[in-house]
């Protein structure tokens, strides 16, 4: 096993994930040896709580050289076998872990809203959501670290263009170098955790209240 250290933190963020009231509908493991890297996938269903935000999804992404980087760190992983390979072993790379952050929009909740769907209408009130949404996130979500950044594709019918696959993305990244022990970084993510789940609950409403101004 390459990545004991990341496989210790899924198997725990998984343990307390199932403790809490929310519906995973994904939680997939990846490995990609051609470039050293393994990540993990978290999907959640909004569905039952919110009629504007359909889904979530957490991605974390890891590899052999942050791996190897924290396993020098801790205490009680001399026999890390990443440790035994020197292309890891004395690499200087800091062990931070990635995180992408996906809330998908359910844009067809708002096209119902319309009173006409031709012509730019869908795409115009897409984007008058976005700029909503985007205002009020600026006063809510205060953390400078956080990159957010919109993505949408654009279709069109008999009537005119629409958007789709409207979702709001947002990156991170958790430095674990100051970690002395696995304990501490599993109590370190899960409050992390947290903070993505509360960002959501105000994301869900955000997207409730400024729906009708863009509609």
């Amino acid at each position: 096993m390459n990545y004991p250290i990341f496989s210790a933190i899924v198997n725990q963020m998984e343990t307390r994930l199932s403790r809490r009231a929310i519906n995973i509908n994904q939680f997939r493991v990846w490995n990609e040896d051609k470039i050293n890297a393994t990540g993990l996938e978290i999907g959640v269903s909004l569905g039952g709580k919110s009629n504007h935000v359909h889904r979530l999804v957490i991605n974390l992404d890891w590899d052999k050289f942050r791996e190897a980087s924290l396993a020098r760190q801790l205490p009680g992983m001399e026999k890390h076998p990443l440790l035994k390979d020197p292309v890891f072993n004395r690499n200087s790379v800091s062990p931070y872990l990635d995180v992408e952050t996906i809330w998908y929009f359910d844009e067809q909740a708002l096209y119902r809203k319309l009173k006409s769907q031709v012509g730019n209408m869908r795409t115009e009130a897409a984007s008058h959501w976005m700029e909503f949404i985007n205002a009020e996130l600026k006063r809510v979500l205060t953390d400078e670290n956080l990159i957010t950044r919109w993505h949408m594709e654009i279709e069109g019918d008999i009537n005119g263009r629409y958007v789709t696959d409207m979702s709001l993305i947002s990156y991170l990244q958790y430095d674990l170098d100051s970690f002395q022990s696995l304990n501490d970084i599993h109590a370190h993510l899960e409050k992390n955790i947290q903070l993505i789940l509360q960002r959501t609950d105000i994301i869900m409403k955000i997207a409730s209240r400024t729906m009708e101004k863009a509609a």
